[in-house]
This record gives C-alpha cells, structure tokens and sequence, in this order.
C-alpha cells in the first residue's frame, strides 16, 4: 500500500516537472521569439507606449481698444481629468472629486463611468482647485494646465469682440474672423511617462517652443463704445423695442469707434443668452431707412444740377398722384394742410416724402440707381466684422415702376444696414468720399512689433465737396428749425436727419400693421465732422417717431464724445444743467475703464 502511493507520488511529480520543463520551454521560446526575432518591433512598441509628445499651448493673443485698453485676454486655468479604467472605488472618488473641484457630482460621475482612458471632469478651472486635486493625490485623477478667454470689461463691445469655445477657437466676431492671428502655434515636449500620465523628471528628449499669438488692436474706442452702449439701452428698455444698434465712425477714415447692440450678452458667461442676442445687427440686419435715405437722393439732385431753391412740388395732404396709387405725407402741427410748396432745404428740414419722390422722378431710375450704389448701398461695407448681410438687389431699374422710383426717393422699397447708412452719411460729413469702413487698425507681436497696420481705404468719390456741403447746410435746418430739434446740443452745430419707415411684412406683400424702424443719422461738429453716429431702434412700443426715438440717443452720444474729444465748441455755449452732467459723466465712465482719447 505504501509502495502503491510511493510510485503515485513519483509519477504525479515526474509529470509536473515535464509540464514545468515544457512551460520553460515556451516561455523560453516565446522570450526568443520577442527579444530576438522580434527585437525591433516589441522595442519601438515599448517605446510608444512609455514616451508620449505632450502638447505645449499657444498663448492667444489679447485683443486691445484704439488706446490699448485690454478687451480680450486669458488667464491661468486648469483641467482635471480622470482615467476611468484604473479607478476602482468609483464610489468614494466621485463625491471626493465633486466636493474638491465644486462641480456636480452627476457630472463627475458621468466622465467616470465613460469607460474610457482619459475623461475630463471640468475645464477652465481656477488654480485653487487644480491645488486641492493634487494635494487630495486621488487615484487615476490628474490636471493639466491650460488657459482661459476672459473679457475683463463683460459686456462692452460684446457684438464686436464675439467669443471662443472651451478649445480656444474663436466662434464669433474680431474672435473668429482674426482667429489665425489669435491663435499662435502650439509647440511640444517629447518625454516619459508613468502609468498615471504623469512625465517622469529628467526624462524630456527634445521639445519645439509655442509660438503666441499675435494681439489685434481694433479701431473702437472704448470710451466711446461705453457712451453709446449706454445712451442705447435707455431707449431700447424705455420703448420696449425688439432690437436696436448704434454706430460711431469717424467720417475721415471710416474707422469704426463705437458699435453698439441691444440686447447685449456677457461673452464671459453665455448660459441662457438666446443665440439671436449674439447678432451684431449693426452689419447682419437690413430694414428700410426711411426719411434718412431723402438726403441720398437730395444729394443725388444737387450733383445733377438741380438747384437747392427751387420749388420742387407742392405739397398737400392730399398728396399726389402716381399712376393708380397716391403718395402722402406724414403731416405735423403746423403743417396739417401740407408743407406746401418745397424747395430741398425744405424737403430735408420738414421730411417731405412728396418733395423726395419728386426728385427721383425727375432724375429717373438709372441716375437713382447709380447713386444709391455710388453710396455704397448696393455693396457689402467689406469692415471685416462678420456676418455682413448679403444686399438685397433693387434690380434693373429699367423695370421699376414709377411707384417704386418714388418710394425708392423717400428710404421705402430698398433695404440696407446701419453700417452702410452711417458710412453714406460719411460721405457727406467728409466732403463727398466713400471710405470702406474698418474695424481692425493693427496687428501686433507679443514684443510690440507691427505685423500689420491698416489704414483708411478709399473707396470712389461720390459726390462734389460743394454738394457736400450744401447737404451739410440743409441737415443742419433739420436740427435747427425741422424735426431734428430734439438732437441738438449745447455749444456745437449738429447736422442730421430723422427716419421713420413701417416695415415689411414677413408674408413679403405690404407693411406690417403697427411695426416700424425708427432712425437717426447726423455728424458733429456739422461743418468740421469728428463723428457720424447713425443711432436705429427696432419696433419701439408707444412711439415710432425718430425724434423722440432715436434723436436722443444720438444727442447723448455726441454730447459725452464732445467732452472727452476735447472739441471746442463751434456755436455759442449755454451753461446748464446738461452741461454739468456731462463732466461728471465723463469723470466717472473715465475711471471706470481709464483715460485717452480717439487718435
């Protein structure tokens, strides 16, 4: 019996020694079969697997005002990241984490249970929770370094500057449009790493440095930007309007120095903003410019020889006749029998539709409609902002009716955007050029250097400097002594014209009942321009006049610009209570975002 388990026990350890020998044996072979025959491949394997090339982040560029106050710039944040197959205790690291980073713990563990083997938790976060996260030394839970967009001044210019995504790329505005110039170039570091992600000290083999980005200086002053935001809102809330924009040029070189939208948004926090508050409508919408547009056609009269006294139609509140359709007047105390018998000082200073259509007709479709494009109203503005609406084609002008020539005369029947309005009304203010207008006035290196600069384009001539300045002397009746009083301001000469137009219905048949665009467009100092502001309101609610609309908007830009312009006054100064505001306005909107002036 002993013999019996004697012999069992020597066969049982015979064949484990065999089974042994045999696994040696394959072993052995298999460790040949890698490191000999296949040395190369298991080496270069084992070599992507340890070494990794780390990306190093461009910084983005900052984008600055025309005096170098900072718009758009970034600040030092932190990612934490987790590597969901390693962690073993989902239920103790998730709450650890959310209680560490103050994020959801829904959220935590959403990127946990992906499954995968990098997730990140939360993006852009402050350095004081990228510090508890390493000090806490949770298991498979790192950081990574990255940077994040702020705009420190969070509304101004919001329409302007547009927006990044989490990656850095912009999505809207001067962000998107001068991305490339933003962005830089990323470099790389080439080195090891341990299980957790983590580089092993001392093993870097070589890296290629980031190239920044370039900082872009706009043409907006924010000064200015910050008066007509301001000035823009009051009417916007006060009317209950659905939309509204203002727009600051300098007439000599089509620089933009003010662009204005409401509603606004905060670039910096975009949570529950409706996409639509995105729209810049200075350059995206188009709607009729209405009795604005008469001084377009005046123009167009004065270079073709029309004199600026001479009676051009009589004006009734029957109106007058064309074809089967009538044109009147909108009538105002103490004109209710009609403006009678006007001449173009008076068409522009009472808002005479009769005596601007009257003008179209004499000057026929063709010459209409090559003003209305030397002016620029049939081209895109090319500002460089994007989003410019396409133009709405008048066209042949062969085929218009005499109706649509008429209206076309008084701003009815032809569509544009603030942007092309204010840059008509430079033409004007600037003795007769058409300036493309601009946004972007320097491109510069992290050092300083100039990359690129822009300076004022010349578009075409449009009109003669005498036109010009006749037009000038008839907007300033406008303010004086027509329905352009309520602009008028202390100490300077205005020139400008108000508009009201319906708008057209979405059916595209006709008007829609109750729906208007009220608009003012003007330039001061009227007969030595610093500024053209074109101010339009959107379907205001309890009044739709320009006057009463639009006019004080224009006004209280003009008078805060005066002020911090330094321009002396050019008429007779009263000192009142206005006055006084104004200074004191000025002081404070100077220590809220610091002092300069337009150059």
């Amino acid at each position: 019996m002993v013999l019996r388990h004697l012999r069992f026990l020597k066969r049982r350890t015979v064949w484990l020694l065999v089974t042994f020998a045999v696994l040696y044996v394959l072993i052995a072979g298999r460790l040949f079969y890698i490191q000999v025959l296949n040395n190369e491949r298991y080496c270069e394997l084992a070599e992507r697997l340890r070494v990794r090339q780390l990306e190093i982040p461009a910084s983005r560029g900052s984008v600055y005002d025309r005096v170098g106050r900072e718009l758009a710039t970034n600040v030092p944040a932190f990612a934490v990241y987790v590597q969901p197959k390693k962690i073993k205790d989902r239920e103790r690291v998730a709450p650890q984490l959310a209680s560490l980073t103050g994020l959801e713990e829904s959220a935590v563990v959403r990127a946990i249970n992906t499954g995968g083997t990098f997730a990140y938790v939360g993006r852009q976060l402050p350095v004081g929770v990228s510090d508890k996260v390493q000090e806490a030394n949770l298991p498979a839970v790192g950081v990574l370094r990255e940077t994040k967009r702020v705009y420190p001044s969070r509304s101004l210019c919001a329409h302007v500057l547009g927006f990044t995504d989490i990656d850095g790329r912009g999505l809207e505005g001067i962000e998107r449009v001068a991305n490339k110039q933003l962005a830089g170039r990323n470099g790389h570091i080439v080195a090891e790493i341990d299980s957790n992600g983590r580089v092993i000290p001392e093993t870097r083999r070589g890296s290629v440095q980031p190239v920044d980005g370039n900082d872009v200086v706009l043409t907006i002053d924010a000064y200015l930007q910050h008066a007509a935001e301001d000035a823009l809102a009051k009417s916007f809330e006060s009317h209950s309007a659905a939309g509204a924009t203002a727009v600051v040029l300098d007439p000599h070189t089509g620089e933009i120095l003010a662009l204005a939208n409401c509603p606004t948004f905060d670039p910096n926090d975009r949570r529950g903003v409706q996409p639509g508050a995105w729209r810049n409508r200075a350059v995206t919408d188009l709607y009729e410019p209405g009795s604005t547009l008469k001084l377009l056609t005046v123009a167009a009269g004065l270079e073709e020889g029309i004199p600026p006294t001479e009676v051009i139609a009589t004006c009734t509140n029957g109106g007058i006749p064309i074809g089967r359709r009538r044109i009147r007047c909108s009538l105002h105390h103490p004109y209710m029998a009609g403006h009678g018998g006007v001449d173009m000082f008076k068409i522009i200073r009472h808002s005479c539709n009769i005596g601007a259509a009257s003008i179209a007709l004499r000057l026929g479709p063709d010459k209409l409609y090559a003003y209305e494009k030397a002016f620029g109203l049939q081209d895109q503005p090319g500002s460089g902002m994007p989003g410019e609406a396409p133009v709405l084609p008048l066209g042949s002008p062969e085929a218009w009716p005499a109706i649509r020539l008429a209206n076309i005369g008084f701003g009815q029947g032809v569509a544009v955007s603030a942007l092309q309005m204010a840059s008509a009304y430079a033409v004007i203010a600037n003795g007769g050029n058409l300036m493309s207008p601009q946004i972007i006035r320097e491109v510069r290196a992290k050092d300083g250097t100039v990359v690129r600069s822009f300076s004022p384009k010349l578009v075409r001539r449009v009109v003669s400097e005498e036109t010009a300045r006749k037009a000038t002397e008839m907007l300033i009746g406008c303010v004086n002594e027509g329905t352009g009083k309520t602009s008028k301001i202390d100490g300077y000469s205005v020139a400008g014209k108000t508009g009201s137009a319906q708008k057209a219905s979405t059916t595209g048949r006709g008007y829609a009942a109750g729906k208007f665009v009220a608009s003012f467009m003007g330039f001061v100092p009227a007969r030595n321009p610093r500024l053209v502001i074109c101010v339009v309101v959107d379907e205001p609610k309890g009044t739709h006049w320009g006057a009463t609309v639009a006019a004080p908007v224009y006004k209280e830009i003009a008078q805060k610009a005066m002020w911090y312009l330094k321009v002396p006054p050019d008429e007779p100064l009263k000192e009142d209570q206005t006055s006084g505001s104004n200074r004191m306005n000025v002081r404070k909107v100077n220590h809220r975002i610091g002092a300069g002036n337009t150059g």
